[in-house]
């Protein structure tokens, strides 16, 4: 879809002059363990940026947005090799499965699907489970795909380090060499942390009211086009680093003065007065309990960002709906 399909709106004043509010949600997202990219096994890396690669191309064909990502650090998991997976004694459906979180062990049991076939056999090395369904046929998972894609609770939670903005989420992103990554491991031990990167695009709902004529209008800034891609990407970014204000990007004088003009130049201009967002995944798994040095860990983050007498004012809620009520702008069946 074009940007600004619907622009020709700001050639009317009353839309120009009416307060609005912006309202952002997680849209997109993909999720790496870091290992996988510093020390591939083969094909893997190519895989990889084949996947954020099309991911890319679906965004810029469909509607172009700037890709934010996150460096987040996780208590290092591996799977008990001296303690290989077992099926119940009682029931051949149910796996044993035997980890090691940091020191300590820990066996979860999994139930197979009734849509899948019992394996001849499972092992496991420190990093992959190996299931075997047929001779010289054998699945692979990384034990972190296992553990998402099972949404298997080891009572762990990640912390953010750095918070990114780019074009080019493959060449940004998998380098070695980015300033946020060496950052990061200046303060997060790789011995007892393993360490993941998520790209995400984002949705911008925009809503403003025409109190003169009684009318609300509902749209994303995608179609309206009141701030242009560049900008829009950045207001997300600032906000971001700014709530969770981690150790790597440490927010400073100079660094809240940037947030502030950014806000006073590009939105109060167009009369957009508070930046909200709610950040959640549609399916949830222990990975996405987040949080910082300043926040703490949860699966959701709802927060406003508000100009107040040419003041950046942040307000934290308990949830999305606590931030919807509080505004009275949005409501839930709508976004």
């Amino acid at each position: 879809m074009t940007r600004g399909i619907y622009n020709n709106i700001q050639e009317h004043p009353e839309y120009n002059s009416s307060e609005k509010h912006w309202h952002i949600t997680l849209d997109q997202s993909m999720f790496f363990w870091y290992d996988l990219i510093v020390d591939p096994p083969e094909g893997v890396l190519n895989a990889i940026k084949d996947s954020i690669n099309n991911f890319k191309n679906y965004v810029n064909q469909t509607n172009e947005k700037k890709f934010i990502y996150f460096f987040t650090s996780r208590k290092k998991v591996r799977f008990n090799i001296n303690k290989q997976p077992r099926t119940s004694f009682f029931n051949k459906r149910i796996l044993f499965v035997y980890f090691l979180v940091g020191s300590k062990n820990k066996k979860i049991g999994i139930s197979y699907n009734d849509t899948d076939g019992i394996p001849k056999k499972v092992r496991v090395d420190e990093k992959f489970i190996y299931f075997s369904y047929e001779v010289d046929n054998e699945i692979a998972y990384s034990i972190h795909d296992f553990i998402k894609i099972g949404n298997i609770s080891l009572g762990i939670e990640s912390e953010i380090h750095y918070v990114g903005i780019t074009a080019d989420p493959v060449k940004r992103t998998l380098s070695r060499s980015h300033r946020g990554y060496a950052d990061m491991l200046y303060n997060v031990s790789t011995s007892e942390n393993d360490i993941f990167l998520t790209i995400s695009t984002f949705k911008v709902m925009s809503h403003t009211k025409i109190a003169s004529h009684n009318i609300d209008i509902l749209t994303t800034n995608s179609m309206v086009y009141d701030i242009h891609l560049d900008k829009e990407g950045a207001i997300i970014e600032k906000s971001l680093i700014h709530y969770f204000d981690t150790k790597c990007q440490e927010v400073d004088k100079n660094a809240k003065g940037e947030f502030k003009n950014l806000f006073l130049k590009e939105m109060k201009s167009k009369n957009i007065n508070s930046v909200s967002f709610h950040l959640e995944m549609n399916e949830s798994t222990e990975y996405d309990v987040i949080g910082s040095r300043y926040i703490p860990p949860n699966v959701s983050h709802s927060f406003m960002w508000e100009l107040n007498n040419n003041q950046l004012e942040l307000t934290k809620f308990n949830s999305e709906i606590e931030l919807l009520e509080k505004n009275k702008v949005f409501c839930l069946n709508s976004i």
